[in-house]
């Protein structure tokens, strides 16, 4: 098996570049020393956008009564209350305030006057980091954003919640764990690097910059006056040089284990043809996610890929996010990505397998991408050493001149650890909860976007030119926001929606009456169970939106009651057919909600794939009674090749309630 990383590098046509095979070779390179931090002497100290306060009697050391009071050469945030005489703002900037000078008057007493001075710890790249807080900058792009298109965090931090306490690994393209934003957060003895001999501890020596701006989006050190700030600041990583190994399964197993809260997984696969994951390492996620964290379960997030628009000559298709090695399990919560306007981008992969979303971007260039620690120097990473700088801040910028940073990462890669930064906020806020408690707070605190959504084929969108039209009278290639008979929203662009730290913490410090969750049950987790099987054999008929159907129905037995309720669905199909990208697959659940696993005229097409025979996975029906009849329903979108639904199987996940 390979895995391939989705790049973030791109060229001056504003396009993806496909994704490289990643070679077996490790680079040298001489180790980078941190800066010295900088620290500001001052008599008192505030933070960026936490609320500060500094009362008369901090002031001025003793309690004064009836004075009235006025401040000079205060910082603009900062204002005092002529009564009490306390200054109270939240400073927007890091920096050092000095001379600041109240005065109390109570006649006929003697005037009194205090000088002092205020640090406010901060990070002086936080200002472009929209992803966090989206007033409309454009972080150093032609265009800004649209303000409040963003995961909410800000309040997050005023509650005193950063990601305190909790572990992630960040397995990628190795780390630069002494960057000045990261070193302070790394965990010392606990890196890996998986080109090397087994046990693998060692330097994770980057290969590009990808996993140092993954893992900085994580745990960037906050307040520390450098650079921008991680979504879970105070959260400690572990980095993982996992792309230069041979993918084994024996390295995909190692680094998905360890005493890690949360693995950060923001590389994927390609393949445009239907591929099975390896059996081994899909037992581990599950067993891992059941035993990690002292039982509470270990959380896997990945990226979704970047792959919804592909184009080979006239066939421009789509990639659906099912389809990469392990993005079917329903033990990894697969990460869309949203840009800065809070709609689909561009290149996001869709699926029904999306748990939700979060900030990913777009190139940098005419639109933002988010900004991230680079591999330092002028002489490697993204900022300077590339040939066509994507924008001024990659180019020698005055607030870059190190080029330590980069304001052009994106990709669902970007997503991914912005969504694993929130779930280490979640821990932190309530250690007890589980990993399926974690899932179902970002599920139900996710915020609905992009209301309409397009439902057509890709290849009639105008992303390239050039196009066949691929679309099928008749047929809806996407559905949109669907709501479910339990009320839940879910949408394959968007999962359940875009995060909302806030709401999610919220939630997590004090859960409904949904909590706690009754013990999983899978009904089919290796697709033996003959009564979930069924084997019709049955023609599809051809260019036809009607398909051919066929029915498994979910019983109540001992174990499972009669109001069953459902997490996640899996589909094992089986389909006979020359073109297996011509084939889509669609499922609708007892209580007639129909979800779309596998859309028409896909990727498989550029391979001239034949056969389909792949697990699909559903997070569409999460909450619905599961009891009763579950049809498949299976579409050849084109003429001339005919096809057979030979087989399918059905694996439900849910609870008793």
């Amino acid at each position: 098996m390979k895995a391939l990383m989705f790049l973030t590098i791109f060229t001056l046509s504003s396009c993806l570049l496909p994704e490289k095979e990643k070679s077996s070779s490790s680079p040298a390179q001489v180790p980078y020393s941190p800066a010295a931090p900088l620290i500001y002497n001052a008599d008192f100290y505030g933070q960026q956008k936490i609320e500060f306060s500094l009362t008369s009697n901090e002031i001025f050391g003793e309690n004064l009564s009836g004075y009235t009071y006025s401040v000079s050469n205060a910082p603009s945030w900062a204002s005092i209350n002529v009564t009490t005489g306390e200054i109270t703002g939240i400073p927007d900037a890091n920096g050092l305030h000095e001379d600041i000078t109240v005065t109390a008057v109570n006649p006929p007493n003697p005037t009194k006057t205090e000088v002092f001075s205020i640090a406010v710890n901060g990070d002086p790249l936080r200002k472009y980091a929209w992803h966090l807080n989206n007033t409309g900058q454009r972080n150093f792009a032609f265009t800004s954003g649209v303000s409040g298109n963003d995961i909410n965090a800000d309040p997050v931090y005023a509650k005193g919640i950063t990601g305190n306490g909790i572990k992630v690994a960040v397995s990628d393209s190795g780390v630069e764990i002494n960057h000045d934003d990261l070193y302070q957060n790394s965990l010392a003895g606990e890196h890996r690097n998986f080109s090397i001999s087994s046990p693998f501890y060692g330097t994770p020596t980057p290969s590009d910059f990808h996993g140092t701006a993954v893992a900085s989006l994580i745990s960037a050190k906050g307040w520390n006056n450098e650079g921008s700030m991680g979504v879970a600041p105070n959260s400690k990583f572990a980095g993982f040089q996992f792309l230069q190994s041979d993918f084994s399964t024996s390295v995909l197993i190692e680094q998905a284990s360890g005493d890690f809260d949360v693995f950060n997984y923001s590389y994927g696969d390609e393949y445009h043809y239907d591929t099975r994951s390896d059996s081994s390492y899909l037992e581990h996620l599950r067993h891992k996610a059941k035993n990690g964290r002292g039982g509470k379960g270990s959380v896997f997030v990945k990226s979704a890929g970047n792959e919804f628009y592909v184009k080979s000559g006239p066939l421009c298709v789509s990639h659906n996010a099912n389809a990469p090695f392990e993005n079917e399990s329903p033990y990894i919560l697969i990460a869309g990505a949203v840009n800065a306007d809070g709609v689909k981008s561009s290149y996001s992969s869709a699926g029904s397998n999306l748990w939700v979303s979060a900030p990913g971007g777009e190139l940098g260039y005419a639109d933002p991408a988010i900004m991230a620690a680079d591999l330092p120097t002028c002489f490697k990473g993204r900022a300077k050493a590339q040939s066509s700088p994507t924008n001024t801040f990659e180019d020698g910028h005055t607030e870059n001149p190190l080029c330590n940073y980069t304001s052009v990462m994106n990709g669902t890669s970007a997503a991914a650890p912005i969504v694993s930064g929130v779930v280490a906020l979640i821990m932190e806020a309530n250690p007890s909860l589980t990993q399926r408690e974690i899932k179902h707070i970002l599920a139900i605190t996710a915020k609905k976007i992009d209301s309409s959504s397009d439902t057509s084929h890709p290849s009639t969108h105008g992303h390239f030119s050039g196009c066949a039209n691929l679309s099928l009278a008749g047929h809806s290639y996407e559905q949109g926001w669907v709501s479910n008979a339990a009320g839940h929203s879910f949408n394959n662009y968007y999962g359940f929606g875009l995060v909302d730290a806030d709401a999610a913490v919220t939630e997590a410090q004090t859960p409904g009456s949904w909590h706690p969750l009754p013990t999983l049950i899978e009904t089919n987790p290796y697709f033996n169970e003959g009564s979930l099987s069924s084997s019709p054999n049955a023609s599809i008929p051809d260019e036809d939106p009607a398909g051919v159907t066929d029915t498994i129905t979910l019983s109540a037995t001992s174990g499972r009651n009669s109001d069953f309720v459902v997490e996640s669905v899996q589909v094992e199909v089986s389909v006979t057919h020359a073109w297996s990208g011509e084939v889509g697959v669609e499922l609708i659940s007892p209580s007639g909600t129909k979800s779309i696993l596998l859309n028409i005229n896909n990727s498989f097409l550029v391979e001239q794939d034949s056969n389909l025979n792949m697990v699909l996975t559903s997070h569409a029906f999460y909450g619905e009674a599961g009891i009763g009849n579950w049809t498949i329903k299976v579409i050849d979108a084109a003429k001339n090749d005919t096809g057979t639904l030979t087989n399918w199987k059905l694996n439900v996940l849910g609870h008793n309630p």
